[in-house]
């Protein structure tokens, strides 16, 4: 006789807003995505909203749509927010990057892994995702984005002030079938006189590649903008056979080794409509 498992119900996520100066920082935390519909009526539940939204054929094995950071700029209402499904909205749907970017190393490792034979439709089934935050208006004023050489202040980086909040959580994360790794996180630390933010996207394809993207958020109390630096590194196995295993697959330690492919720092300002 088949045994019918009972369901926890699902349980509120876990809020936590800190305001400092100009601004207010809100995260929620829960438990991954429902693998199956919870529909309630004409309400329409996440594992619907993802199904609907996303074009690709599968998803993370951990997917947490509820683990969500916002920046709000309280004067105006604008703000920042990261999401998992605005991040999963760009990973590509129609071909394989990796087989693009390495077709030789990616070819040898089709040959050894069912995963990847067996994807139904080509997509990139590593969910890399080029997301760097959502950017939200308010009624009354805009957000405008401009590059810039202004940097955080180090100087206070550095300090061993307080931390008044903390926190660290994964919006998604799959081992590509014990092929690698893919890895959403978001860290951030809320400082008497600062706000630091960081999501890291980091993606090694074993034998083929290892590539990270990190978003920093960097702004101060008193401050009516923020500063975000966007920094791409990678580098393939061949580049990186000199390391140690256990420098290699060191996921934090890795970045000194890869190559910086691209860096964009800008000045994200809020204006009047």
């Amino acid at each position: 006789m088949a045994v019918r498992v009972k369901e926890l119900p699902i349980r509120p996520a876990v809020e936590n807003q800190t305001n400092l100066g100009n601004w207010a920082l809100l995260t929620t935390q829960s438990h991954i995505l429902r693998s199956q519909c919870k529909c309630n009526g004409n309400v329409q539940c996440n594992h619907c909203l993802y199904c609907h939204t996303l074009k690709i054929p599968d998803l993370p094995e951990m997917t947490f749509d509820r683990n969500t950071l916002t920046l709000t700029h309280t004067k105006s209402g604008c703000k920042i927010y990261l999401n998992t499904l605005d991040a999963l909205k760009l990973v590509d749907d129609k071909q394989d990057l990796i087989k693009v970017s390495y077709s030789e190393e990616w070819l040898a490792k089709r040959q050894d892994s069912s995963h990847i034979k067996n994807t139904p439709k080509p997509f990139d089934w590593t969910f890399s995702t080029a997301y760097s935050g959502t950017l939200v208006d308010s009624s009354s004023h805009k957000i405008s984005v401009n590059a810039t050489t202004e940097e955080p202040d180090r100087e206070k980086l550095m300090r061993r002030d307080k931390i008044l909040y903390h926190t660290e959580f994964v919006m998604f994360e799959d081992e590509l079938a014990d092929n690698g790794s893919s890895k959403l996180i978001v860290k951030c630390r809320v400082m008497p006189t600062f706000v630091l933010i960081l999501m890291r996207h980091y993606l090694r394809v074993d034998k083929v590649m290892i590539r990270v993207q990190e978003t920093r958020i960097y702004c101060e109390d008193n401050w009516d903008y923020f500063l975000r630096d966007v920094t791409l590194r990678e580098a393939s196995f061949n580049e990186l056979n000199h390391l140690q295993t256990s420098v290699l697959y060191d996921e934090w330690g890795i970045n000194e080794h890869l190559r910086v492919l691209k860096r964009d720092l800008d000045k994200v300002c809020i204006e009047n409509c």
